[in-house]
């Protein structure tokens, strides 16, 4: 798992009144709304006696503590302490919590855990430009599995899985040809074209794969004969080491629209993306969740202990780009985290971290070493 990337952390519109708790990179985060509507993201923890701050209420624009009151604002400084200090609205310095950048894209709430400032962070990708035309059938589905997030983002990136797990496609012929279309250190685009029933393919069947490492986001396009494209975007959200929160989003085109070779197809009826939304949510996805629990090692193993093949092509650059890149932005040692969890408080780094790097109640995560363990090493 690793820092400084944009991650899912829940559908915007579940977010009402009350605060929402979330584990993310094995940390908890509160989710809020101020007086404006805006959404922000704490940790969890009040520095006065560790408290969920998800247990107390929206306040003055804030968030109020249930177990004494402190109250914190969007930045996560504390604003007001009602008992124990002569200066109630004048808190120490060290009364803050860290708070992460926050942004909404496809009705998602999208936050930043990391320490990079603003002119250094990426962007959340946009990778679904369909999402706001109004010209597309959505669904989204959220569900949480007990697998590693790797194992889920290399099994939305593997063409020839379909046609053994899922009972709808086991029908079509097993066969697959990718054509790379681009690669560069954090995103990978490659068509998997589906041969016919005479062991040949091209160009208007199959699926197109789409990997960015930020956000961890694959979209799958389908395309197949004479039947509307589908677009099946799934962002996985590294819950903890064995534990993953999926969002999927689902479009399907309301009217006519042109194929890969030109032709024109039919839209989708709203019954039909009903359809294959629930499907999707109460049978495909458990499809995959019955094999990948059982694959072992639970975290995916080196390439050198499997045998990968020339379609395995795309899940392998997969795992490259995102191991890659979290070795750059910032590996998170889980194993000595393990080692005192029980007994201390540590918290995921903030850009207030870097910029701002006194005063701090908790600890920062221990990380692996590297260009990031050592720049937040030298700011502390």
């Amino acid at each position: 798992m690793f820092i400084n990337n944009w991650y899912v952390a829940g559908i915007a519109e579940e977010l009402a009144e009350k605060p929402r708790r979330v584990r993310i990179l094995g940390a908890d985060f509160v989710l809020f709304r101020d007086d404006a509507d805006t959404i922000h993201c704490l940790s969890d923890l009040c520095v006065h006696r560790g408290a969920s701050l998800t247990l107390g209420e929206c306040k003055n624009g804030g968030i109020a503590c249930p177990q004494h009151g402190w109250e914190f604002n969007g930045a996560g400084r504390c604003t007001l302490i009602p008992a124990g200090t002569k200066t109630p609205t004048e808190p120490p310095k060290r009364a803050r919590v860290p708070a992460y950048p926050v942004t909404e894209k496809y009705g998602l709430i999208f936050v930043f855990l990391g320490d990079q400032a603003e002119t250094e962070r990426p962007a959340v990708p946009d990778i679904m430009p369909e999402w706001d035309s109004g010209e597309w059938h959505k669904g989204v589905i959220s569900r949480h599995k007990d697998i590693n997030y790797m194992r889920m983002a290399e099994n939305y990136n593997d063409p020839c899985h379909v046609h053994y797990i899922h009972e709808f496609a086991k029908w079509l012929p097993k066969g697959v040809t990718i054509v790379d279309h681009e690669l560069t250190d954090q995103y990978v685009k490659a068509w998997h074209a589906a041969w016919d029933a005479k062991g040949e393919f091209g160009e208007s069947r199959g699926l197109m794969m789409e990997y960015n490492v930020i956000s961890c986001v694959s979209r799958n396009t389908n395309y197949q004969t004479d039947y509307p494209p589908q677009i099946v975007t799934a962002y996985v959200t590294p819950i903890d080491e064995g534990n993953t929160q999926i969002h999927m989003i689902i479009l399907t085109p309301k009217s006519e629209t042109t194929a890969l070779d030109g032709s024109k197809v039919r839209g989708s009826t709203p019954e039909e993306q009903k359809m294959l939304v629930d499907m999707t949510r109460d049978i495909v996805m458990d499809e995959d969740y019955a094999v990948l629990k059982t694959t072992r090692p639970r975290q995916a193993a080196p390439t050198t202990e499997e045998l990968l093949v020339d379609t395995d092509r795309t899940l392998a650059q997969v795992r490259t780009l995102t191991v890659d890149y979290g070795n750059k932005a910032g590996r998170i040692d889980v194993r000595a985290w393990r080692e005192f969890q029980d007994t201390h408080i540590r918290v995921i780094p903030c850009p207030d971290h870097k910029t701002d790097p006194k005063n701090w109640v908790h600890k920062t995560v221990p990380l692996m070493p590297g260009e990031a363990a050592e720049g937040l090493q030298a700011a502390g």
